[in-house]
């Protein structure tokens, strides 16, 4: 059987790194990787990650999901090199946390335009081909934010959120062609994603002018952060090699929790008041129940 051939957005470092260095090194060869990061100062761990398939069964490719022209360009050279896409896998993101009304524009809009915009116009990109071929997969690694909100993370839960309505909404459309779409949702993962949420908060607290009230969430918040359990980057990319790739017809969702945290978020989910969602994000700011 031909190789699968995946497009992956985000591999300089994390859940994109350990997904193209997983499926690059499958021991039956059963992908070629085309493994984009944004800028070719970005690609150096990825090279020392995959080794000698290096321009055998991963290719490495620049990719600014910003810019709609880098993006066709990529599309159409893959296409045109490689006969099709099987997969694209959207993990490109950024992350910033703030208080809300202090976020600055420029920072509001380059999670919109990453997190959002460039895996809509990715999936633009792609799907006229796989729609021709009546084939294809497209993932989206989203969050468990996006299940539900938290605060401080408010604009980031909103792209999160943005994406799988979008994603949610192509879902059925696009099973007569036989594309199917995943939405992977993992919680904490140990990342430099991660590191960077920490020395947000760590900057927010520095902050003299900040409210008491963020004040006393913040520190909360921090003490909580050094104790939570972390998932790896490569147990992310186990999953989505597991439940997305190798199954013929995955589901939609994939919620990366253990079982108590996916009850957790089913008695959020199925609360269609909101209150037991407030309710858990009270907690964790340092409320008792």
């Amino acid at each position: 059987m031909a190789p699968q051939i995946v497009l992956i957005t985000g591999c300089s470092s994390g859940i994109g790194l350990a997904s193209a260095t997983r499926l690059a090194l499958d021991n039956d060869h059963r992908y070629i990787v085309i493994a984009t990061v944004i800028s070719i100062s970005e690609r150096a761990e990825l090279m020392t990650a995959v080794g000698d398939a290096l321009d055998k069964t991963v290719f490495i490719k620049v990719l600014d999901v910003t810019d709609d022209e880098n993006i066709y360009s990529v599309v159409d050279n893959v296409i045109k090199t490689h006969g099709r896409i099987d997969v694209l896998i959207n993990v490109a993101g950024v992350i910033f946390l703030g208080i809300p009304e202090q976020m600055p524009r420029e920072k509001i809009d380059l999670m919109f335009s990453v997190n959002v915009m460039g895996a809509m116009r990715l999936t633009q990109a792609v799907l006229p081909h796989m729609k021709e071929r009546r084939a294809g997969k497209i993932i989206a690694v989203t969050s468990s934010l996006a299940k539900q909100g938290r605060p401080y993370c408010d604009f980031y839960c909103a792209t999160k959120f943005a994406i799988e309505g979008f994603f949610e909404s192509l879902a059925a459309g696009l099973r007569p062609f036989d594309i199917r779409i995943c939405l992977v949702e993992p919680a904490r993962v140990a990342t430099r994603m991660d590191d960077h949420v920490c020395a947000c908060v760590r900057e927010m607290l520095n902050d003299d002018e900040i409210d008491e009230i963020d004040r006393r969430h913040l520190e909360h918040m921090h003490r909580m952060m050094k104790v939570s359990k972390k998932s790896s980057a490569e147990k992310v990319a186990k999953a989505i090699v597991e439940r997305c790739l190798e199954e013929e017809k995955p589901a939609l969702r994939h919620l990366l929790k253990d079982k108590v945290g996916c009850e957790e978020m089913a008695k959020y989910c199925s609360d269609l008041t909101g209150e037991r969602s407030i309710a858990g994000n009270l907690k964790r700011l340092g409320y008792s129940s």
